[in-house]
């Protein structure tokens, strides 16, 4: 049997007409030497058939999953796992390319050894549904002749064809959406690969994160976009609340600075809002955070009236690893170091632990940075760190030493605000000074 030089894994359940879009699509390649495996979850809708037929011009394999779960992490894992080409590429049902696709991917990786590429999926938003535009110009243009209306009619583009070189962002991971998207095989293998625990929601971006902890590039592949073709989707509150419940089970993993930044400008935009303005939140938080988190490094001993007792359950938030010493956990603001059962690389916006967990909370000089106001119907930083400590612990000491963390930021907190926040959130606390 003939090596492929790619793999394309779709995930497929009760989606046959969907199907048959995309490998209708890739059946029309420039490049033949690929293989297809379709990872099926026991679909009743035809798929079996709709394979059937494209199996006589794709070099086509169906696998056919009895698992209770349906899974597309799972269903990409299994395929990710069977495919023999040293390139993977996850295309989605109802993804429709051009003739061109798998030599983009390809070439791809020829160029950028060890990178993942990611494919724009033109017509999708994450956040709102989509129109009919795409399906209507495509009963009249071909895919490769369709594409000349991503110039023309801009609203029609991937949501993420604003964006600059994924290579130069901090956080260029976020972008990495499985819908189409392509990487070594031996990169995805050494990431663990999707977690197959998880049924939907933000596995993708797991994916991608782990992908990136370990050294893996971003960028976009030229030439390697698709279409979303227009289909019913979940509703709006069910695929937010698959999305929340998959970041918050890698948040609690990692508990990392970047997954926060990730959650806090979510929480912040507005649906159908330009993606730029979403980055450069994240870009200039992780800087911010990175260098208030250098300013918390630096903060001497704490008062002895902050410290918790011996028998309680304590974090310490804006710290520094001489502060330690005397909490449970301790949040280093800082992306340079890894996690631990007790230090934690994140700000402790979101605490990381569930609910009633605590028995006080300390905030270091670190409380009167986090303003950040993001408009009069948005919440910042610090009223979504009130309103979390609110849930997982009793009380809070926040301390207000004139020689504590001070940095060169702007974004500052006054104590009437501080007294405002915790009344309204009904947060028990004091200030130490």
């Amino acid at each position: 049997m003939t090596q492929p030089d790619l793999s394309v894994v779709i995930p497929s359940y009760q989606h046959a007409e969907m199907l048959d879009l995309t490998l209708g699509a890739l059946a029309r390649q420039s490049h033949s030497a690929f293989e297809v495996l379709v990872m099926d979850d026991d679909s009743t809708d035809g798929t079996a058939e709709v394979c059937a037929r494209h199996a006589e011009v794709l070099d086509l394999h169906l696998h056919v999953s009895k698992a209770e779960m349906k899974s597309p992490s799972r269903a990409r894992d299994e395929g990710a796992r069977l495919a023999r080409g040293s390139v993977i590429a996850f295309l989605d049902c109802g993804i429709v390319v051009p003739s061109g696709y798998v030599a983009a991917h390809l070439r791809f990786h020829r160029d950028r050894t060890g990178q993942v590429g990611v494919g724009m999926c033109h017509g999708h938003s994450p956040e709102t549904e989509q129109g009919s535009e795409w399906a209507d110009l495509l009963g009249v243009l071909s895919v490769d002749d369709s594409g000349s209306a991503i110039t023309s009619r801009p609203g029609m583009a991937d949501v993420r064809y604003e964006l600059p070189d994924l290579t130069g962002l901090r956080m260029p991971w976020v972008w990495a959406w499985s819908g189409n998207i392509s990487m070594p095989k031996d990169a995805y293998l050494a990431s663990g690969g999707f977690d197959t625990s998880r049924s939907y929601g933000y596995e993708d971006s797991d994916l991608a994160y782990r992908m990136h902890l370990r050294g893996n590039a971003f960028t976009f592949v030229e030439d390697g976009w698709g279409i979303h073709y227009p289909h019913p989707r979940k509703p709006a509150e069910e695929l937010e609340a698959a999305s929340f419940a998959g970041w918050w089970k890698t948040y609690t993993s990692y508990r990392s600075l970047a997954l926060e930044i990730e959650r806090f400008s979510k929480r912040n935009e507005t649906p159908g809002e330009s993606e730029l303005r979403h980055l450069n939140c994240m870009e200039r938080l992780h800087t911010y955070l990175g260098e208030l988190g250098e300013a918390c490094a630096k903060r001497g001993p704490l008062p002895e009236r902050a410290l918790p007792a011996a028998d309680e359950r304590s974090l310490l938030i804006g710290g520094s690893v001489g502060n330690a010493e005397a909490f449970t956990y301790t949040t280093l603001l800082s992306s340079r170091v890894e996690s631990t059962g007790d230090l934690w690389p994140c700000a402790g916006v979101i605490v990381p632990l569930p609910d009633d967990s605590l028995d006080v909370v300390v905030v270091s000089e670190v409380w009167k940075w986090l303003s950040a106001p993001q408009g009069a119907d948005r919440v910042d930083m610090f009223d979504m760190m009130i309103a979390d400590l609110r849930r997982v612990a009793t009380r809070a000491v926040f301390l207000d030493a004139p020689d504590g963390v001070s940095p060169a930021g702007t974004w500052s907190v006054s104590l009437a605000m501080l007294h405002q926040a915790c009344s309204r959130a009904g947060l028990s606390y004091e200030v130490v000074r």
